[in-house]
Parts: C-alpha cells; structure tokens; sequence
C-alpha cells in the first residue's frame, strides 16, 4: 500500500513544491517522492529536494526534455521496480510537454499488465475559476493552491533561484553598498503615506518617491485586510518594502535590483514598482524592469503594477504596448496613474483600485 508521488520538473520549481505541500496530506500514505529531470534542471530539483522538508525522497530520474523514446525508457526503468498495491500519482506541471505526455503515456501503457499498480495525475492550473488549482482528470483537487501557505518571499525566493537581503554589494575600489533586509512597513510609514496621497502627491522635495512607496503600501494593505475581514480564508499574505534580490550564486560584485513594494498572496506575488513621474519612456521602463523582476522572483504567474502620475490616456497606451512586447497571453502587468478626471489617487481611490484589481485578477476576495 502508499503512494508515490511523480513530480516532472522544469525551469520553474515553485509550482512543483506548492504541489507536494498539498498532495502529501491528500495521497494514501505513506507517500514518496521521485523528481524526474533534465540536465537543465538538475538546480531546480536540488533546490526542490531541499525545500520539500520531512519528504521521503526516493532516488530522481534523469531523463531527457525533448526525446519522447528516451523518456519512455526512462520511465519504464522505473516501473519495473514500483511493488504491487502501490498507487502512482504523477503531476506533470513542471517540466516540458514531452515529459509529461510521455510518462504518463508509458505508465499506462505498462500498468494494463499490472492491475494492482494505480494510477492518479494532476496538474496545477493558474486560470481556475477560483484561483490556482491542482486539478485531477475527474475532478479538482485543491480549489485555489494559495490557500493554507504561509507568505514565506524567502521560501519562494530560493525554489526559483534567488536570495533577499540582507547583502552587500562591492562595487568601484574600495565602496560598497548595504542591502537591507525587506521590512514590513511601520505605522508611522503608513500614515506619511496616506497623508501625502490625500495631499494631492505634494510635499518636500524628493520625498516624493519615497513617500508614494508609502502609500501604496498603506493602500494595498488596507485592501488585503478589508478582504480578509469578509473572507477569513484571505488572511494569508504578508506586505514587504524595500526588497531586495539577486541570484542565489552571485558575489558581492554582482548587479542586484531592488522591488519598491512586493505583496505575497500564500505563495503568489505582486510587485508595484513606483515613481512620481509622468514621462511615458521613464514609465514603460520600470514596467519592463517590474515584470521581468516580478516573475524572475515569483515564477510564471508572478504580477506587477506601475504607480505612476501619467494621465489615463497615456498609462493605457504604455500598458497595451509592454503586452505586445512581453507576449503574453494574460495580463502580467499594469499601470495605474490619473482617472478619467485627471486626477491623482487619494488613499481611498487607490485602496479601492487594489481591492478591485484583487478581485477581478487575482481572485483573492
């Protein structure tokens, strides 16, 4: 009896562990573990191995991504050593098409001359009608994955390959810089923010980008905790600022970028990168900046948003031109700056704006 769990890997392992953190309470136990990868993602399935904590982890397979024949080997090598009354359940999220079609294919294949060998799959859905769902042929199985994780930026930071500050960066001679660690904003922070939002975006000069980063800190926050007052199951996310982020292998004499305001939704992020400026070129750069950082942190399904003072004519066109330049098929990024009056978002236009935006893209209400 028990069940092992297949788990194809690919460039992105966040999903693969959101995976086993649901499936190892839902599967018959005792449960095993076997990673099947490339040599192109042999980093991944490391980093996996290590984060999947109190996992049994069974030997990996190493297979190919394009080869179908070398794949259905691979598998096959596998199955002759699966014991009777043991049930396979294979997710086939990571990894390449080739992957997942064939191991799936090969086990069914091998199991109509094994009659006491099951077999289960799933998948993980970022488009469920709910949220994120791991979904079964028959049925889904978790409704919305985000629920029930804790919004650990470390944790997802590290399955894609990156680390936060605390670090520092040489760079010239002799100089170097301090990057702190991320820190939730403080009360005092908040209120600066709130009031220099409801002020009309004035105040002491150069305090302007420093304080909208304040504001939309205090404005997505409150939209978070109004959700979580009407649906207790939203009270899992957490609100950092100032994060800041490089590759997981780098030296202290290597670039790293730093991420205005970043918000975790279980294990989804939201990354507003934020500036006073209204010019169209200084604001369709940052967005570029902001998705690429956003999904280089938080994986595929990671968002972002731009705060910014252009007129809503001009945010639309810069937001319609970074789609067609990203090529993605959803909406990853958006820019948000005057209403249709020509005005600047108080904290409660722009709070409202978050609620809405969680609401209708995120599915987090």
């Amino acid at each position: 009896m028990g069940t092992q769990l297949v788990l194809t890997v690919g460039t992105n392992a966040l999903p693969v562990w959101v995976a086993w953190h649901h499936l190892k309470g839902k599967l018959e136990p005792p449960v095993e573990v076997r990673f099947v990868y490339t040599a192109q993602t042999e980093d991944e399935m490391q980093r996996l191995k290590k984060r999947c904590t109190g996992a049994n982890i069974l030997p990996q397979l190493a297979t190919s991504d394009g080869n179908p024949g070398t794949v259905r080997k691979d598998i096959n090598g596998i199955l002759q050593r699966i014991p009777d009354s043991t049930t396979l359940h294979v997710h086939y999220t990571g990894g390449t098409k080739v992957m997942a079609v064939e191991a799936v294919s090969a086990i069914e294949a091998q199991l109509r001359h094994r009659p006491n060998v099951s077999l289960q799959t799933s998948y993980l859905d970022p488009r469920g009608a709910s949220g994120p769902t791991i979904v079964s042929r028959t049925r889904p199985l978790i409704a919305d994955t985000r629920q029930g994780i804790c919004p650990d930026l470390g944790l997802i930071a590290d399955l894609n390959g990156f680390k936060l500050g605390p670090f520092t960066h040489k760079f010239g001679s002799r100089k170097t810089d301090d990057c702190p660690a991320a820190e939730e904003p403080q009360c005092e922070q908040l209120i600066a923010g709130e009031a220099w939002l409801n002020g009309g975006w004035e105040g002491p000069d150069g305090d302007g980008p420093r304080l909208l980063e304040y504001g939309a800190c205090s404005a997505f926050r409150k939209a978070l905790e109004d959700i979580a007052e009407c649906n207790s199951v939203r009270n899992n996310f957490k609100l950092l600022r100032g994060v800041y982020v490089r590759r997981l292998r780098a030296t202290d004499w290597d670039k790293h970028c730093e991420l205005d305001v970043v918000g975790i939704l279980g294990y989804q992020i939201v990354v507003v990168s934020c500036t006073v400026d209204g010019n169209q070129a200084t604001i369709k750069q940052k967005g570029m900046e902001a998705i690429l950082r956003a999904r280089q942190l938080g994986g595929d399904e990671a968002r972002a948003i731009v705060l910014c003072s252009a007129t809503r004519n001009a945010t639309g066109g810069i937001q319609k031109e970074l789609h067609d330049e990203i090529g993605s098929a959803t909406p990853p990024l958006e820019i948000w700056g005057k209403n249709d009056r020509g005005n600047l978002p108080n904290m409660q236009a722009l709070s409202d704006k978050f609620k809405a935006y969680l609401r209708d893209d995120m599915k987090w209400s």
